[in-house]
């Protein structure tokens, strides 16, 4: 990862600490990134200076607030936020479940965006988001089916092995791993039930950009006794098609972008008929 230019030692210790997910020791991140401990010390400590990183009590290092408004402040120039926002907030508002959205670049995972309940905050906390394409917690995922739908590549890569399981609950045979992945191409619709994370089920699909390429994924994540995946399907479909088509005027209509309210006079899903309604 040393490309032995200051910015890239920089960003290759930012990238080191998001990858993991979770507090990384000094001595971790010094065997990540393969620069000398002496020069990822000085860089960590003027990153945490800057509030690009924060370092915790116990001495271990995790991103900073201000990558959270640097993240921000990019989705609000690219008008993705904008665009996504409404279909979040009022998947949340039916479900009442975690609702989350996510962009893609191809070989990782940034999620952009999630509305939850103070009930669901808890669930928050302890969840550590895969981002790396290649980890099994991905692979494993709603989200990491809809990728590797897409990524052909990527599961050649996984052929004959799915991923190391996770939970009990885990697919451990190809031809089902590779079923369900199928079943993704077939539906467009990912549902995950307690293999990735034991008690929590997942819904996902897919968001595309304006030459139909894979852009990103929306999901609803929740407890499996209480997420009703089937009654999901239909909302969340609805919301992708819109979150796309908002990403293709965005791209057509850059030079608007920051000036245009969205209008949303009768919701996210215009009418809800009362059968569709949780």
């Amino acid at each position: 990862m040393d490309d032995h230019t200051v910015a890239g030692r920089v960003v290759a210790v930012l990238d080191a600490v998001a990858v993991r997910g979770q507090p990384v020791t000094l001595a971790d991140l010094t065997r990540e990134v393969g620069i000398p401990k002496p020069t990822v010390r000085r860089i960590a400590a003027d990153l945490v200076a800057r509030k690009m990183l924060q370092r915790c009590a116990d001495g271990r290092y995790r991103l900073g607030t201000h990558l959270l408004d640097l993240g921000t402040r990019a989705a609000v120039q690219h008008g993705l936020l904008q665009a996504v926002t409404p279909y979040v907030q009022d998947l949340f508002a039916r479900t009442g479940e975690i609702v989350w959205v996510c962009l893609t670049d191809g070989s990782a995972v940034t999620f952009m965006a999630s509305a939850f309940g103070a009930n669901r905050a808890p669930d928050m906390q302890r969840t550590c988001w895969p981002q790396d394409f290649r980890s099994a917690a991905l692979q494993s995922s709603a989200l990491g089916r809809v990728l590797l739908a897409d990524r052909p590549d990527l599961l050649e890569e996984l052929r004959g092995r799915p991923p190391v399981p996770q939970t009990p609950h885990a697919t451990t045979s190809w031809p089902r791993f590779l079923a369900g992945v199928q079943a993704v191409r077939d539906t467009a619709i990912a549902v995950e039930h307690q293999q990735c994370l034991l008690g929590f089920s997942c819904v996902a699909t897919g968001l595309r950009g304006p030459d139909g390429s894979l852009i990103g994924c929306i999901g609803i994540t929740g407890h499996t006794g209480s997420l009703s995946t089937q009654r999901l399907t239909r909302p969340l479909l609805a919301a992708a098609h819109n979150i796309s088509r908002c990403a293709r005027a965005l791209h057509e209509e850059p030079e608007s972008l920051g000036h245009r309210a969205p209008v949303r006079a009768k919701g996210a899903f215009g009418v809800v008929d009362e059968d569709d309604r949780f």
